[in-house]
Order: structure tokens, then C-alpha cells, then sequence
């Protein structure tokens, strides 16, 4: 029997859950060393891929805004080019003329943020998620959802048959572990200022309404006047379009770093008391993950997906208010031996989701397709 042959098409020089995604599926799928299994990659950023064994197909993607472009005119001319038996859209997209004859299609659709709150995208955003996610779902032989609660909204705002959907939740990469030196985890306390009694917090993620960093700020302040030393860490990159007033200037307990390199990343999850994100509307919730993965509990919004993710691994709120946050940030930050319990949960929790799991149950998707 001749080997599947799968095209997967990653934009992955945006950086985000996304991006992370496909190039952690990738390699998880390699790694599995299935005979049966050729795959090869549609990239704007073929250097994402570098350290994987996959021959990559380079397709140039000037700016985010030039997606529609990518996905509808390249993709498909680079399929046409090759041999392949399934294409899969990692991030909410399908041609919209269709592939080249005989290649099924799979899509992954992470959020339908776009429905559930448009007034965070911009006119232009709006117009080209509500177009290609509508196409996608339809015309994909399978779509594939990062979470349960994805699959549902994908069922109800979409119209489309429960059968057809396969849950596929995200792993953790590998680099995330708890920091178990204490000399380096004070190294890194120091880096951001922290030291002595100070508390570090962080939020992991990109810049946009919808996370409502601006929550987390408000929570941070009062925090401050009950009379805790807090500093907020504000990590990863800003949506285009963006430009909140406490980006402007920022109060004297935040530091705004932008997007930091992986290891970067790690040692400020790992040395981090607690990650605060209040996000509204998640279809994973990857930065919780991770942050679990380090050791480090979470306090978020009990809304989507995020409980399904968190589990018992930090502290959920009914909704994005400042002082249900504060309370919750207090409680661990007050209590050390609840801080530490949480932190134990969040690990064992992490230990559940695996990026070898989701290259599996992605595998047998491909599968489904074809023979559809």
C-alpha cells in the first residue's frame, strides 16, 4: 500500500497559538516515524521547520494582511505542483475554488472568536474569518477542533454535523518545565526586578481586546493598594491595529516586554508566582498549558474552553472583573501552601496533554479523509 501523502499548510511567521500549533504537530507527526505517513509543509517560514526532517515548500507571505492571497491563489498552485492525497489548513482556511482534483481536505478550526465577540476585530478581520471559516467547515471532509467546547460552538454557529468533527487538543512542547534550580529561578526574579518579598506575575500571549490585559492591570492596581508588591510582565506580540491606553504608558508595576525567544519564555513562566489571563474567549488556551507545565498555577475566566484546559490547575473566575481577578491573584499570592497545591495540580494536569497524542489522533483524521 503506497503512503498517505499530506500537504500541511502553516502560516507560522505570525506568531501565537496557531503557529505553535503547526509546528508542534509537525513535529510530533515525524516523530512517530509511521511508514505509511508522507508529509510535507506549505510555509511562509520554512526556517520554522528547520530542525525537523520535512521537506518544506517555501510560499512567501508578505503581511497578515496578505492571508486571503495565501490560502486562496498559493496554496492551491503549490498543491497542483505536487502529489499529495489530503491538504490540511492548520489555521481556519481552505481554498475557496477547492484544491486540485482528488485531494481531500482537512481544516483546524481553533476559535469562532469572531462570532462570539466581532467587536474586538478589525472590519477587514471580521470580513475574512467570517468568509473562509464558513467555506472551510463546509467543504473540509474533516474539521478538526482543539477543544470540546470548540466543537460545540463550531456545531452551533456553523450548521455543521457533530459526526464530521474530531476533538484534537494541543500538547505542551517539551521546553516547558518547572525551574527546579533556585539560584536560577532567583537569577531570573531579578531580571524583571523582583526580589526579596516582590511577587512576579505574567501574562503570556498576544496583545488583543479579547485577552483583556487591561483587566489583569486594574486587578494588579489593587493588589497594590491592599499592599502587595507585585510586578505584571506582559509577554508576546501586539495584534496589528491595536493600541490600548495602558500600552501608551504603562503604571509603574508593569513591564511590557513583547514577544521573548523561547527560553526566554520558559524561564519567565517557570519563575513567575502566578500567570493571570482574563481572556473572555479562548478555543484552547495554550498559554495555560504551558504555564501549568512549568509549575507555575493559573488564574483565568471560567468561560470556553479554559475550564477543560485549567482544570484544577489554578483559579477561575465567574468573568472579567477586576476584582473577582484581585481576589483570586490575593488568595495564591497570600497563601503559599494553596499556591504550592495549585501548582502540583497544574503539573499533574499538564502531564495529560501530549503533543504525541494529537499527532496520532491528527494521523487517523487524515486517514478518515481519504477515505471518505
Amino acid at each position: 500500500m503506497s503512503a498517505l501523502r499530506v500537504a500541511v499548510g502553516a502560516v507560522a511567521g505570525v506568531t501565537g497559538g496557531p503557529a505553535t500549533y503547526v509546528v508542534e504537530l509537525v513535529r510530533a507527526m515525524r516523530a512517530l516515524d509511521d511508514p505509511g505517513l508522507e508529509l510535507t509543509v506549505l510555509s511562509d517560514r520554512p526556517d520554522a521547520f528547520a530542525s525537523i526532517d520535512v521537506p518544506t515548500v517555501e510560499i512567501p507571505l508578505a503581511s497578515p494582511w496578505a492571508q486571503p492571497w495565501w490560502d486562496n491563489v498559493a496554496v492551491p498552485r503549490a498543491l497542483g505542483r505536487g502529489a499529495f492525497d489530503v491538504y490540511h489548513g492548520s489555521k481556519h482556511a481552505l481554498p475557496l475554488l477547492g484544491p486540485p482534483k482528488g485531494v481531500r481536505q482537512v481544516v483546524t478550526i481553533h476559535d469562532l472568536a469572531v462570532y462570539a465577540e466581532p467587536e474586538t476585530f478589525s472590519l477587514p478581520q471580521r470580513l475574512q474569518l467570517y468568509v473562509h471559516l464558513r467555506h472551510a467547515a463546509r467543504m473540509a471532509d474533516r474539521v478538526i477542533c482543539v477543544s470540546e467546547h470548540a466543537a460545540s460552538d463550531v456545531v452551533a454557529r456553523l450548521d455543521i454535523p457533530r459526526e464530521r468533527i474530531t476533538v484534537v487538543p494541543h500538547g505542551i512542547g517539551s521546553i516547558f518545565r518547572p525551574i527546579h534550580d533556585e539560584g536560577r529561578r532567583d537569577e531570573v526574579r531579578r531580571r524583571y526586578g523582583v526580589e526579596g518579598g516582590r511577587r512576579l506575575l505574567a501574562y503570556v500571549g498576544t496583545s488583543q481586546p479579547r485577552k483583556r490585559i487591561d483587566v489583569a492591570i486594574e486587578a494588579c492596581r489593587r493588589l497594590v493598594r491592599e499592599g502587595l508588591d507585585v510586578t505584571f510582565v506582559v509577554a508576546g506580540r501586539r495584534r496589528p491595529g491595536y493600541e490600548p491606553a495602558w500600552l501608551e504608558s504603562p503604571p509603574d508595576f508593569v513591564q511590557v516586554v513583547g514577544e521573548l525567544a523561547a527560553p526566554d519564555l520558559v524561564d519567565l513562566l517557570g519563575a513567575a508566582d502566578v500567570m493571570v489571563s482574563p481572556s473572555s474567549y479562548e478555543g484552547f488556551g495554550l498559554t495555560f498549558a504551558e504555564s501549568m507545565a512549568c509549575g507555575t498555577p493559573v488564574v483565568g475566566v471560567a468561560v470556553t474552553s479554559v475550564p477543560e484546559v485549567v482544570g484544577e490547575g489554578g483559579l477561575l473566575v465567574p468573568s472579567p472583573d477586576p476584582v473577582e481577578v484581585a481576589d483570586a491573584l490575593e488568595r495564591l499570592l497570600r497563601d503559599e501552601a494553596f499556591r504550592r497545591a495549585k501548582a502540583t495540580a497544574a503539573l499533574e494536569r499538564a502531564s495529560e496533554l501530549s503533543w504525541e497524542r494529537a499527532a496520532r489522533a491528527s494521523v487517523e483524521v487524515y486517514r478518515a479523509a481519504q477515505a471518505d
